[in-house]
């Protein structure tokens, strides 16, 4: 069973009819079936933001004529990586983007392949278009986000920005191997994102 509300929540296969019908009464549903994908995200020193992608720097770069959406409950950006490794991930995919050992965003790719960007020192950049499907922008600061380990039910740190698979990583195959694998860890960050979007 896989359903979706846009800009709601979640469900994963071993969601109960009773469980269902709470989740709708609550207006909570989001398919995280696809969900393999983690990347880090760091503002470069002196940044204006203390975040990536937080609503005011995606409202100032939308200002600015990028080929940004943030509007009525949708948000879409093109997600930067260094490596030609951006185009791993496949149309629909999700993909957590994590940031000061915090979860800060589910998004999804809509496209299925980069292209190529330069920045202002030079630096050529593969992006890829996503929507976002979870973050908290109300918050005052991420900061008051759970720590990632929580979150995920386990310790990673990718280092690089490209985009990680969450097997691929030592922590994530211990914690989750024998305990039902991505199928039971999408329904652990299910629950956590839950926790959060009612916090």
């Amino acid at each position: 069973m896989k359903i979706i509300i846009s800009g709601s929540w979640l469900i994963t296969n071993q969601t109960s009819l009773a469980n269902l019908k709470n989740l709708l009464i609550k207006g909570f549903l989001m398919d995280l079936s696809r969900l393999k994908w983690i990347k880090v995200v760091t503002p470069p020193a002196g940044w204006t933001y203390d975040w990536a992608y937080l609503p005011d720097y995606l409202i100032a770069e939308l200002k600015k004529g990028e080929q940004i959406i943030y509007k009525n409950g949708l948000t879409i950006f093109p997600l930067g990586f260094k490596d030609i490794k951006a185009e791993n991930p496949e149309i629909n995919d999700l993909m957590a983007l994590t940031q000061r050992s915090k979860i800060t965003h589910i998004v999804e790719f809509l496209d299925d392949k980069p292209y190529e960007e330069y920045d202002e020192e030079g630096t050529k950049w593969f992006c890829r278009y996503v929507k976002v499907v979870w973050w908290k922008p109300e918050l005052k600061t991420w900061e008051d986000l759970p720590d990632r380990e929580i979150v995920l039910g386990c310790d990673i740190s990718p280092q690089q920005t490209i985009p990680y698979e969450f097997s691929s990583f030592k922590n994530f195959q211990e914690e989750w191997g024998n305990k039902g694998g991505l199928e039971q860890f999408r329904a652990h960050l299910a629950e956590q994102l839950k926790l959060m979007a009612t916090s």
